[in-house]
This record gives structure tokens, sequence and C-alpha cells, in this order.
């Protein structure tokens, strides 16, 4: 069954919506904070084995979709700044204000990755990006990075998808240093290149309605239930995932894929700015339940519902507002 062009972009919002919301679950609580119950822990570590390959496998797949990777070269300076002021424009100005915003809040309130002070803050940035207060926002970062390489790189494997997977696929074992997220360029790319392969052969058409999609998403949790490592479970689920997930999507009743959809159409807006959201429920929600009543769940709902849902809000009133919208809108679509 072939899908309708107008199917096949519902379905991608559908798959980043799903996406984005499994981004904001796992950034509510980080690693190794004390008493966090093991359930929570694992289902953390376990999103991190494929969220981020997925969101980016479909960055990939639009990016060739959209023939990127030939009007990169066609307008190379125009399609460069076009880029630059999608991608990095918001990732330079979101890791200022949360470097500022921790550096500043740690002053009365326990914050999560403060910086010892604002230059470290603002240098972590770009250096010693592993340890970053923002690093989750790196997703941006580096898709800038791949959105500028691909062409030449398609063009230098003799524009053969198949080959340019192969080299992504040896840079994910290489290992360099954690400067301007270096080591997460290379990790990821392989991601961002079977996205590329697979709208190259219309793989979103040809998934609808395929005999296959209930053994892929069967397939899926059994291999995301196995006790992996991360680099080998982030390659392995990761790819799986690519094909697994948009099969999911493509199954559920048509209600819950436009649900999906519409977070997926604001996806820019709640990455950028879910931590901050999450970071001030944290704070409130310290100050106005007692310890000896507060309840991890509740934690977590809190949490949940603000990251999700105050990014959506803010996009909101900005877009109320003429002179806000005309200015920053942009950078929240």
């Amino acid at each position: 069954m072939q899908q309708q062009p107008n199917a096949r972009i519902a379905l991608i919002e559908a798959v980043k919506g799903l996406g984005i919301i499994l981004v904001v679950a796992a950034h509510l609580v980080k690693f190794g904070t004390p008493g966090v119950p093991d359930w929570y822990t694992i289902f953390k570590f376990k999103v991190y084995l494929f969220h981020m390959p997925l969101l980016m496998f479909m960055s990939g797949y639009v990016f060739r979709h959209a023939n990127h990777h030939v009007r990169g070269l066609a307008d190379f300076s125009g399609f460069a700044g076009r880029r630059a002021n999608r991608l990095l424009v918001p990732f330079i100005f979101i890791g200022v204000v949360t470097i500022l915003g921790k550096w500043l809040s740690a002053m009365w309130f326990s914050i999560d990755e403060a910086p010892l002070s604002l230059a470290s803050g603002l240098t972590s940035i770009f250096i010693d990006t592993e340890s970053s207060p923002v690093l989750t926002i790196w997703y941006l970062f580096v898709l800038f990075v791949y959105c500028l390489v691909t062409p030449a790189l398609f063009v230098l494997f003799r524009s053969r998808w198949t080959w340019l997977g192969l080299f992504a696929l040896v840079l994910y074992f290489i290992r360099l240093d954690d400067i301007l997220y270096a080591n997460r360029v290379a990790q990821y790319y392989v991601f961002f290149v079977a996205g590329c392969i697979a709208a190259d052969r219309e793989f979103l058409p040809r998934l609808s309605g395929s005999r296959l999609r209930i053994a892929a998403i069967a397939g899926f949790m059994l291999v995301l239930m196995a006790p992996w490592n991360r680099d080998y479970g982030l390659l392995i689920c990761g790819l799986i995932s690519c094909l697994a997930v948009p099969a999911l999507v493509d199954v559920l009743p048509e209600r819950l894929r436009n649900m999906l959809g519409y977070f997926g159409s604001l996806s820019m807006t709640i990455y950028l700015l879910n931590v901050i959201f999450i970071g001030v429920a944290k704070v409130g929600y310290e100050k106005v339940v007692p310890l000896p009543q507060q309840d991890f769940g509740l934690l977590l709902l809190v949490t949940f519902v603000t990251g999700l849902w105050g990014p959506i809000l803010l996009k909101k009133t900005v877009a109320a507002v003429p002179a806000l919208n005309k200015t920053i809108g942009k950078y929240l679509s």
C-alpha cells in the first residue's frame, strides 16, 4: 500500500511526537540521583538506547526527502546560513540562558548540574561537552554539522548512500575528544544516514500496511529487553527502533496518532525548553511540598506535565504577541 504525501508527513510528525515525549520522560531525573527507584533508572537507560537515534533517523529521512543533499551543494552559503539560523541560533541562545539561569539559581536553590562559575559554564557549551549543563540540546549542534557535511560526503562517496552508510558505521566506533560534541557527531551519524537511505528507498510508503510491522515491533521489544552495554545497545536498539517505532505508530488508532502528531509539530519548542521547565517545576515542588510528604511518583508527574506542556504554553503566548512572534516565534516552530 502506497502512502499519500500528507499521510507520510503525518506519520513522520507522529513518530517525532512519540520521540519528544520520551525525551521529556528521560529528562525528569538525572542518572545517579540518590533515592531514585531502580525501575526509573532502568526505564531511562532503555529509552536512551533508542530515542535520540530515532529522532536523528527522522531528521535524516526529512533531509533526504527534501533533497537537501543536492540543494546544499547548489547554494552552500545560503543553505549553511539557513541551517545556522534554524539550528545554531536557538542552540546558543538556549545554552546561554540555561547556563545563566543555573548559575544564578544555584545561589539560592539546589540545582542539578549547576556550573561552578559563569565562565566555566559558558565554555562548557563547546568544550568538555559531555559534562556540560546544556548537553541536553546537543542534537541541534550535531544536526547542524550533519546538514553541512552530508552533501559533500554524498558526492565523495559517488552518490551512493550505502557507501556513506558503511562509512558512518565505521565512524560510530571511533572515539574522539570531548570538544564541539565531536564524540556525538561520530556516534550518531549512522542513524542520520540510515534515515537518508530509508527516504531514498521510500521506506515509509512501503511500511504502511506491511505484514512485517508486528514482527518488527515484537522483535524490537525483545532486543530492547536484553542486557546491553551502552555502545552496542545504542547501535543495535537504535537502528532497529528506526523500523519498529514507525511501524508501531502506524498501527495505532488514528486519534492517538493525531495526538502524537500534535506533539511532533511542536517538537522543536519542547526540545529546546523542556529541561528549563522541568528545573523550575522541581524547585517549586521542593518548596511547596514538605520533605516528609514528597513522593517520587508525584514528582515525576509534576515535572513531566510541566516539561511537556510548559513549552507549548510559552509558544502559544509568544504567538499571541506579534513583536515576540516576529523575533523569536520562528525558532520555536
